[in-house]
Parts: C-alpha cells; sequence; structure tokens
C-alpha cells in the first residue's frame, strides 16, 4: 500500500508542477524532506518563493482533497519552510516573500482529472 501511495503522491506532485508551470511558476526543488514530512513542490512566483502542498484524491468516497488539509498541515509546513530558507540562505536573500499553496487535485475512477483547484497564500 505505502509504494502505491507513493506513486500516487508523485503522479499528483507531477499533474500539479506541470499546472503551476503553466501559471510561469519555476521549480526549485521537489520533495523536500525534514525529520517528520517533506514540502511536495518548492516553487517561485515572480518574487515569492512558495512552497506547495498537493493533495490528490480518486473520487470522494474518502472525502475532498481539500478536507485533508487542517492547520496541522500547514503548521508543520510552515516549520519546514523555516528550515528550508536556513539551509538555502542564498534564495532566503532573494526571495524575501515566502507563501504557502495548496494544490487540490481530484481524479474521476477512470484517473481522468475532474478538477484542479489552486489556492494561494493558505492560512489556517
Amino acid at each position: 500500500m505505502k509504494k502505491y501511495n507513493r506513486n500516487k503522491g508523485k503522479f499528483g506532485e507531477n499533474m500539479a508542477k506541470l499546472f503551476l508551470e503553466k501559471k510561469n511558476y519555476k521549480l526549485v526543488e521537489a520533495n523536500f524532506f525534514m525529520r517528520g514530512g517533506e514540502i511536495d513542490l518548492i516553487m517561485t512566483d515572480n518574487d515569492f518563493l512558495v512552497f506547495v502542498e498537493v493533495k490528490l484524491k480518486i473520487g470522494e468516497t474518502f472525502g475532498s482533497p481539500e478536507e485533508m488539509i487542517n492547520r496541522a498541515k500547514i503548521a508543520f509546513i510552515r516549520k519546514t519552510a523555516q528550515m528550508f530558507l536556513l539551509e538555502n540562505p542564498k534564495l532566503a536573500n532573494i526571495y524575501k516573500r515566502q507563501r504557502i499553496d495548496v494544490v487540490c487535485i481530484k481524479l474521476n475512477q477512470d484517473k481522468s482529472i475532474d478538477r484542479i483547484n489552486h489556492y494561494q497564500n493558505v492560512d489556517l
């Protein structure tokens, strides 16, 4: 099951990356790991450094992708983003403005895209 979830996660992250690149975002890093978790995508949007959480669901039997985002998750992303900035002082100097975005992807059972929602500057 873990391998399936990892593959599904990578699939969703790639979809989100392509979606954001069409909006002129630029990829800095994917899958920044810190003890306890990761940030899916780190991208730039003009003068912002953007920490992106990606949620992918197939169908809505167990809820929507949006329902998977909560205060604790955003707090963890914020903490992980601070670690990334400490480890990458040059980027921190260039991009003095940062934000957290969430990309929620819902697929149909046949894996076709039902919807992609992009939420900017998420702060719960």
